[in-house]
């Protein structure tokens, strides 16, 4: 076994345990993320890989994956060791993750707690609909007007864009990379070079995710822009029959989503994780 640093000149070596927007992050030469990752071998070959970044008041924990072939050989324990001896030099003292414990990250939970990781449960409200049901709801409003500041992220300039990372990062600590692609496409509202509205939208398992929508008091009627153009384009891309998701993490989302939609929701479960190299005890998660 051994653990390997890697940089944009290796990373690529590691593709295959590595989700591909971090490694886009990586090899961007003008990225302001501190994004870092570090590769385990074993057998001379690689298996395994771990991201992280390294904020100012608390790393978090970007991804983690080993080969299956590989399990259960301590390989995922060295890597948290890895950045746990990093964490130590840079006098760092949290480590935060967030996940959803489905599919294969339903055995993240019991290898994170044997780290160290003090780990809690959370139940959050989903709202789960259908492409043709959002598009119906927002033809009532037929008469709306769109909103020439609302456009999709591909289409920004290179000055935009790199305001709208900047803004995305310091809100959500998220990389504007993963959502600069064209399906599905991101909108976002801007006005007077500043962010007025956002919608980033993803893809998992052939369902569409809302995985961030924000507004700006002073520009609510934006709100329908954005979803207006959204949906149109979902339409150029998907069937109507498409389901899409989206997190309802407050109250006002939650009322608006009954508001336009009035469909049922579910609920899911998102593990919060916290560790500290020092293994202090932890609250407030």
């Amino acid at each position: 076994m051994k653990i390997i640093s890697l940089d944009s000149s290796s990373v690529h070596d590691w593709a295959e345990f590595l989700p591909e927007e971090m490694i886009t992050e990586m090899m961007r030469p003008e990225s302001d993320i501190p994004l870092f990752a570090a590769g385990v071998t074993f057998l001379r070959e690689p298996q395994g890989a771990i991201t992280w970044e390294e904020k100012e008041d608390e790393w978090l924990l970007r991804s983690i994956y080993i080969a299956p072939q590989s399990r259960r050989l301590g390989l995922g324990s060295a890597l948290v060791s890895y950045v746990s001896e990093q964490m130590v030099d840079k006098d760092c003292e949290h480590l935060s993750v967030s996940y959803d414990p489905q599919e294969e990250r339903k055995t993240l939970t019991p290898f994170l707690r044997n780290c160290g990781f003090a780990v809690e449960p959370y139940e959050l409200s989903l709202g789960v609909t259908k492409l043709e049901d959002v598009t119906a709801s927002l033809r009532k409003y037929h008469d709306f007007q769109g909103d020439r500041d609302c456009r999709p992220l591909h289409l920004l300039t290179q000055n935009e864009r790199e305001l709208c990372g900047q803004w995305l990062y310091e809100k959500t600590g998220e990389s504007i990379s993963r959502y600069l692609g064209k399906r599905p496409e991101s909108f976002v509202l801007l006005r007077d070079r500043a962010v007025a509205g956002i919608m980033l939208f993803g893809e998992h398992s052939g369902a569409i995710s809302l995985d961030y929508c924000w507004i700006s008091p002073d520009a609510k009627a934006g709100f329908l822009a954005m979803a207006t153009e959204a949906v149109h384009s979902l339409n150029e891309q998907y069937p109507e029959k498409t389901k899409i998701e989206m997190v309802l993490s407050t109250d006002e989302a939650q009322k608006l989503y009954s508001h336009l939609l009035g469909e049922k929701r579910e609920q899911i479960m998102v593990c919060k994780g916290r560790f500290s190299p020092w293994g202090e005890e932890m609250s407030g998660i």
